[in-house]
């Protein structure tokens, strides 16, 4: 069978978009979608988003990791096939709303490479301690849809991203692994942040949900009243927010990049 696929680019989050709203993918076949992600014999990918059909909003998202595995949510995920959706113009409006296996989004094209999703998930904060990592005193675990340990740290652009963020990850306290970022405050709202995400098990060149867990605990920390800018190896991510953090807003670039089609 041939799929037609999409690749899009969330400020270097990277994924494989597929239009299934006919229901042609297995979507449970974990080898095959991580064939698709391999840099070196599949297409190249951090993960793999199908658009489908769904009665009670504009689309479903279905988010599998580059390993094949199925996740809650992904924040630039959401950007790109909200992009996706406005491509296919499954309505006359930028403006959509979308489920996930967590729940439902509102999320909204901006412009031509823009878009921004309003984060619902932000629970569990502290539910674990990180302190005896001894990473750093500054540390928090926030769940903004997936589990996020967050770390401030000095010299975060030669910081051991790869080996830290894999002990961390597979520490026996998370039953399901944990997203490890580690960030360094610029000035003002602007922080610098790398992410090490399970899944991928390695760096991304960004991440949405580790981006908003880091604006969350970083505006609580430093008092900053409603934005904060996250530049990332991959490019800058704004987080807005409300003062009780009961509206918050991931926006970003994100691009359509090609396009192609490949035999299963």
């Amino acid at each position: 069978m041939k799929i037609d696929f999409f690749k899009y680019c969330a400020t270097g989050n990277d994924f494989v978009v597929i239009d299934n709203r006919q229901n042609l993918c297995a979507t449970k076949n974990k080898k095959l979608w991580a064939h698709f992600c391999d840099r070196k014999n599949g297409i190249g990918a951090d993960g793999v988003l199908f658009l489908e059909q769904v009665s009670s909003a504009d689309f479903h998202m279905r988010y599998l990791n580059a390993d094949g595995g199925e996740v809650d949510m992904c924040g630039n995920g959401a950007r790109s096939i909200t992009h996706f959706a406005h491509f296919l113009k499954i309505k006359n409006s930028a403006d959509f709303v979308f489920t996930t296996a967590n729940g439902k989004y509102l999320s909204q094209v901006l412009g031509v490479d823009l878009a921004k999703v309003q984060m619902t998930e932000l629970r569990d904060e502290n539910k674990y301690q990180l302190k005896d990592f001894k990473i750093s005193d500054s540390c928090w675990f926030l769940n903004t849809g997936v589990p996020h340990c967050v770390f401030e740290v000095a010299g975060v652009d030669k910081f051991t991203v790869q080996e830290t963020g894999a002990k961390v990850r597979y520490d026996a306290r998370f039953p399901d692994g944990s997203n490890v970022n580690f960030c360094e405050r610029v000035s003002g709202n602007i922080f610098s942040l790398r992410t090490y995400e399970r899944g991928v098990e390695a760096e991304t060149l960004s991440c949405g949900t580790g981006a908003v867990a880091t604006a969350i605990v970083m505006a609580k920390k430093y008092q900053i009243a409603d934005q904060v800018i996250l530049k990332t190896p991959g490019g800058e991510l704004t987080v807005s927010f409300n003062s009780d953090f009961s509206k918050v807003y991931l926006a970003g670039s994100v691009k359509q990049v090609f396009s192609g089609s490949i035999e299963i």
